[in-house]
């Protein structure tokens, strides 16, 4: 049987948790299984012992309370904060390189910025003491673990060592999961010497070797040695004859750019100037062949002058955008992308006050993709592009708030992965951060919409960047504050396509419907068939979220409906599903109702339903009540396709009589799985 909350309020849900949001109630998780333990081990991180006071044990997993000031210490090795606010759900961590990792109490999935994770149990109480489990939270802070006998010793790393090759030098990026140390040494031949550098308590994740192009020098090597607690990397890199070097603390302490060059002045990183605004032309009706087009110049900037690369046919509808003249780190003008934000540098100041993204709109041509965001007023944006073969692209969007859910952007550009938005900071600044994942370097320009006021585009073109563009960049819209023009809102789509949520109904002091004659407890019977889906969905492939796996609330034990039902819609959306199923067993005040019945609300989610009943109808044997669309909460509050299964009725002497039949329940099970089968065509190979 299926609760009515007692209130439907208007919700917020943001998916990937990127802003703390205030509960009215205490938040409280429900009780594990087992208490927690007390654990005396030693912990050490960075080669520093970190005492704790209130370090345990659950679940057979390290778990540490939040007001721990070993925690507080470990965090600040770190470079990492950490902020939660009693009466809330969230406790959101700011890893040092500005990343958000963002945990849900009840919820088993941890958000790292736009990515969310399934783990094996989320942030808990235990009476009054919140506790968050140590392994998912130092994974998601980056860090490497290794266990002794009665002691943990947690290692920051050495992430990524990315290059990227200019024409007169090469830079290697180095990004770490702590502010970097290191030391440099310089040995071997003067024909051939090599260059070193040394991270003393970093372990490396980066790889083994990273190709230079072969002009400044071949390959930069990594290795680690020390002990197992405090691991050594060192970079070495064997320059060619007449090649000079120089390391350079990017504007995150954990970043560092090393540069190779044959000139001393190509050495120096210049000192770095915001990005002149650009601005990007209306886009021409796709029916009329577009004439080459003009930006006109902000009124506060540069004149902007036509590109010399042309990366559109005046022929084809593809909207045209030139940035303003400027150095490249290079010393070369620009060939149609937006000026470096060099080493050391600083956005250009942000405007005020703060500004919301209220909606976005995508327009397709055959050679482009234009995002368009519309906003409340005038905003700053930094971007970055990152070599091959990672590929991404991203803006950072500031002062501004996203309203509404992070989602999945759709274009039909085949290059482009995936294109996602989220709100990406909230601390010490309103940060909107847009990630485009390609599969192949693209040309990529941002500027506010020629003729439309308070209108940022983000234009992605099928060609690629020119072979010495920056690889970053600041700038800032000069448009008059207007409210934006209606337009339509994008729908969010999965971001784990290979991810199943499950939900058991009921739960903890809500047992739902019950049959005493046959000793049936609806919360014991959904969590039993959800178990038995999540064992057959994974045999197919597909990864499974639980949104409980025991007898307990999802959400807080003394809230109300609404705020229960909103917890099992944060599992799924926080986690990016592909779909949720939520299983329940009807219940009349009748006896004679009988059957298995499938509810939906949204009209695209009437297939997926359709399909589940007709499969497990066949699979059971029970008889069919079909599919009826009802408002139910949680398949109108989750942003995934979602059903809900009555699974035969409590009430009815026959349904009830198999209820209690594991063969039967194993029956259901397999029913749902296959109409998931017959609905995807499987599970995602990738």
């Amino acid at each position: 049987m299926t609760p009515t909350p007692r209130a439907i309020l208007a919700v917020l849900c943001l998916c990937a948790g990127f802003a703390l949001i205030a509960h009215p109630s205490t938040a409280r998780a429900q009780a594990v299984a087992a208490p927690v333990a007390r654990l005396n081990d030693q912990v050490f991180v960075f080669g520093h012992e970190v005492r704790f006071a209130h370090l345990g044990s659950s679940r057979g997993l390290p778990v540490v309370r939040v007001d721990d000031p070993g925690l507080g210490s470990m965090l600040a090795l770190v470079g990492a904060k950490m902020q939660f606010q009693p009466g809330t759900r969230f406790i959101v961590f700011t890893r040092v390189d500005g990343t958000l990792i963002t945990f849900t109490v009840g919820s088993n999935a941890v958000s790292v910025d736009d990515s969310s994770t399934a783990i094996p149990f989320g942030p808990f109480y235990e009476e009054s003491a919140l506790y968050v489990p140590l392994p998912a939270l130092t994974q998601a802070l980056g860090l490497h673990e290794r266990q002794f006998h009665s002691a943990l010793a947690y290692s920051p790393q050495i992430v990524s060592v990315l290059r990227r090759i200019g024409k007169v030098r090469t830079v290697v990026e180095i990004r770490a999961s702590a502010p970097l140390v290191w030391r440099s040494g310089f040995d071997g031949p003067a024909k051939r010497p090599t260059f070193t550098l040394t991270f003393q308590g970093f372990a490396n994740a980066a790889g083994a070797q990273v190709a230079l192009g072969g002009r400044e020098a071949s390959q930069a090597t990594l290795s680690q040695t020390g002990p197992p607690g405090f691991p050594i990397t060192t970079l070495s890199i064997a320059v060619e004859h007449g090649v000079k070097f120089a390391a350079h603390r990017a504007t995150a302490s954990s970043q560092m750019d090393l540069v190779l060059a044959r000139n001393e002045t190509d050495l120096a990183l210049a000192a770095a100037t915001a990005t002149p605004s650009v601005q990007i032309s209306s886009t021409p009706s796709v029916a009329t062949p577009a004439a080459t087009q003009t930006a006109v110049s902000p009124t506060a900037g540069p004149t902007v002058v036509p590109s010399p690369l042309s990366r559109a046919s005046a022929a084809l509808p593809v909207p045209t955008a030139v940035p303003a003249p400027e150095a490249t780190d290079n010393g070369a003008a620009p060939t149609g992308s937006p000026g470096p934000l060099a080493s050391g540098a600083s956005p250009s100041p942000s405007p005020s006050p703060l500004e919301k993204i209220t909606d976005l709109f995508v327009t397709d041509t055959d050679g482009a993709s234009r995002i368009t965001l519309a906003l409340t007023g005038p905003v700053s944006f930094e971007w970055h592009r990152l070599a091959a073969p990672d590929n991404r692209f991203w803006v950072d969007i500031s002062p501004a708030a996203l309203v509404g859910p992070a989602r999945d952007i759709a274009v039909k550009l085949p290059q482009v992965r995936s294109v996602k938005i989220s709100q990406h900071e909230i601390d010490p600044d309103h940060v909107v951060r847009v990630i485009i994942d390609q599969s192949q370097p693209l040309d990529v320009v941002i500027g506010a919409i020629q003729g439309s006021a308070n209108q940022l585009g983000i234009e992605i073109h099928a060609s690629p960047p020119p072979l010495d563009a920056p690889q970053s960049g600041v700038g800032m819209m000069q448009a008059a504050p207007q409210s934006p023009p209606p337009v339509a809102a994008i729908t969010p789509g999965p971001r784990r396509p290979n991810l199943i949520v499950i939900d058991p109904g009921h739960g903890g002091n809500d047992p739902g419907a019950m049959n005493q004659q046959y000793g049936l407890v609806e919360s014991h019977v959904t969590l039993a068939i959800s178990q038995r889906l999540k064992a057959d969905l994974e045999r197919a492939g597909w990864r499974v979220v639980l949104t409980r796996d025991g007898d307990y609330e999802v959400g807080d034990p003394n809230g109300d409906d609404h705020q229960e039902l909103q917890a099992r819609c944060d599992v799924a959306n926080a986690a990016g599903a592909r779909l949720f199923i939520s299983v329940h067993i009807n219940s009349s005040v009748s006896s004679a109702p009988s059957g298995l019945t499938t509810y939906y609300w949204r009209a695209a989610d009437r297939a997926f339903a359709q399909t589940v009943q007709n499969a497990t109808v066949r699979a059971s044997g029970a008889g069919d009540d079909g599919i009826k669309r009802e408002e139910f909460y949680v398949i109108n509050h989750t942003v995934m396709t979602a059903v809900l299964i009555e699974n035969t009725y409590l009430s009815n002497a026959h349904d009830a009589s198999l209820l209690t039949q594991n063969s039967f329940l194993d029956r259901l099970a397999a029913g749902i799985a296959q109409g998931v089968k017959d609905y995807t065509g499987g599970a995602p190979t990738s």
